[in-house]
């Protein structure tokens, strides 16, 4: 019975009972959650402030190897076009970047996970100390409100990476554990699909404008 309990994951969740201690697990949770959304935006940021950089630099390695007189396998009309369509990807992409807004909002949601942070802190060390009556509770609980409230919402990704890294709270195990993980991961990759495959794409042309691939050669000759 252990062996079923531990492979379907059956009760994952930590069973409580006072209002406190609900209030301090639900801190907890969105504490993490915020962290982790910071920690999200903040590498969909630098990925993006990379991926830009790498087609900035083919924009300019393109036509110095053009003006360098070595024999390419594309004809200047074909990569003239390319180029134009790399820049404007970089434009489009660097304006999307821009309305974004990664750092800013990765910065106010781990300022929110401080305040929450201490917040919890500050209820636990009450609670050592003397009983938290209703109207005290009521009083923190209006304190986290207008602190979440300042900030965007965690998405569901962001809860259920939390929920594989508290391990005192959630007991996910077996397959569950493996399912979810894996589901993480598959998002986070999905999530840079364009800009991957948009820095494949200008690798893939420069190298078989050199000659040294033939992956795109057959798709891009000009027809006399």
């Amino acid at each position: 019975m252990k062996f079923i309990n531990w492979l379907f994951s059956i009760h994952s969740e930590k069973e409580l009972v006072s209002s406190v201690d609900k209030f301090l697990f639900s801190m907890r949770v969105t504490v993490n959650c915020r962290y982790n959304a910071s920690v999200r935006l903040q590498k969909q940021g630098r990925f993006s402030f990379v991926t830009i950089i790498i087609l900035s630099l083919g924009l300019v390695f393109i036509p110095l190897i053009q003006n360098a007189g070595i024999k390419l396998s594309f004809h200047s009309n074909v990569i003239n076009m390319i180029q134009i369509f790399i820049a404007v990807a970089v434009l489009v992409y660097s304006i999307a970047i821009s309305t974004a807004r990664y750092d800013l909002r990765a910065e106010t949601l781990r300022e929110c996970g401080d305040k929450l942070k201490e917040l919890s802190r500050e209820l636990s060390k009450e609670q050592q100390f003397v009983e938290i009556t209703k109207d005290a509770l009521t009083i923190y609980q209006k304190r986290y409100t207008d602190i979440t409230t300042d900030t965007e919402n965690h998405e569901v990704i962001d809860y259920e990476q939390a929920t594989l890294t508290m391990y005192r709270d959630f007991k996910i195990t077996g397959l569950a554990k493996i399912f979810l993980y894996t589901k993480l991961k598959l998002i986070n990759l999905f999530s840079n699909t364009i800009p991957i495959l948009l820095i494949l794409f200008e690798i893939i042309f420069i190298t078989d404008m050199l000659g040294i691939t033939e992956i795109l050669t057959s798709y891009l000759q000009v027809k006399n």
